[in-house]
């Protein structure tokens, strides 16, 4: 009885093997195909990468400072906006502005966005940076302005780009680069201060195409500073009224009308004028205000 069990369990042993025989190829097998798999899948992967990379080299092009504006035509040495007193430079409707090589000069906190300041426009954002932080250049560049404004900007560059932007940088603490000197995107160009009108250390950034400020939050995401799109569209009409504040960037502010309200009252009461009110509201200086009225600031 015993030597019966003892071949019954040698036979189950052996069955059992042989069924695991069976198994553990297939295993195998799959797990084969599978490594394979993946190996052909990182082959492909880096072989579009080294594609991608042939491609860029080979479609990359030359540096050629300024090529969309005329360099001559609209160099100014001493103002911001470089066609400020000029005549006979016909600005385009529209463009498509590329944004192709783009560095952020910092990456910080937007302190104060573009748009009116009580009396002022405030022309560019303020990002957060520290005493000594560096300044980079946005893109391949001039050095067009290097100055200092004691009553604005502080320490300032002015930089003029192969797409046809410029870009402004002011309460820097720092020159590193000089007037007319040629740059490249990323290049340090500043340290970061505090210098000119300024509450605290910051980088005042500002963008301008034929000298007409642009909202920087248009052009580039201020969370991931990359820019928006491929391409800036710009509209001269359209940039022209956000920049003198005659339309909304995007925040659009309304006051409404209580007894005893005049345009004039609500005009210094937003630090505007009556002439702006007028423009948002598509109304005249002598129209009646209703109570209740929603008159628009901004």
């Amino acid at each position: 009885m015993c030597k019966l069990s003892v071949v019954l369990v040698l036979v189950g042993m052996i069955l059992t093997v042989s069924g695991r025989a069976d198994v553990v190829p297939d295993v195998h097998k799959r797990m084969h195909e599978q490594l394979q798999a993946e190996q052909d899948n990182s082959q492909r992967f880096q072989a579009m990468v080294d594609s991608l990379t042939n491609q860029n080299e080979e479609t990359e092009e030359p540096f050629n400072l300024y090529s969309t504006l005329d360099l001559d035509a609209g160099w100014d040495d001493d103002h911001v906006d470089p066609l400020l007193g000029k005549a006979g430079i016909a600005i385009p409707d529209s463009a498509f502005i590329p944004m192709k090589g783009f560095v952020p000069p910092v990456i910080g906190r937007v302190n104060s966005p573009y748009g009116w300041r009580k009396r002022r426009m405030h022309k560019g954002v303020d990002l957060k940076l520290y005493p000594g932080d560096t300044v980079r250049a946005a893109w391949d560049g001039k050095v067009r302005i290097r100055k200092f404004d004691r009553r604005g900007y502080g320490y300032y560059y002015v930089l003029r780009h192969p797409n046809g932007m410029e870009t402004v940088y002011g309460h820097l603490s720092k020159f590193i680069v000089n007037q007319n000197d040629t740059v490249r995107a990323g290049q340090p160009i500043g340290l970061g201060g505090s210098t000119g009108r300024s509450t605290g250390p910051h980088l005042h950034l500002e963008f301008r195409y034929y000298g007409i400020a642009l909202d920087p939050a248009q052009v580039i995401d201020l969370n991931t500073f990359r820019p928006k799109s491929e391409f800036y569209e710009f509209r001269q009409k359209r940039a022209r009224q956000v920049a003198q504040g005659l339309a909304g960037n995007g925040t659009a502010a309304y006051h409404r009308v209580k007894q005893g309200d005049t345009l004039a009252a609500i005009a210094r009461r937003y630090g505007t004028t009556v002439s702006r009110l007028c423009d948002l509201n598509g109304i005249r200086s002598r129209s009646t205000l209703r109570i209740g009225q929603r008159i628009r600031y901004k």
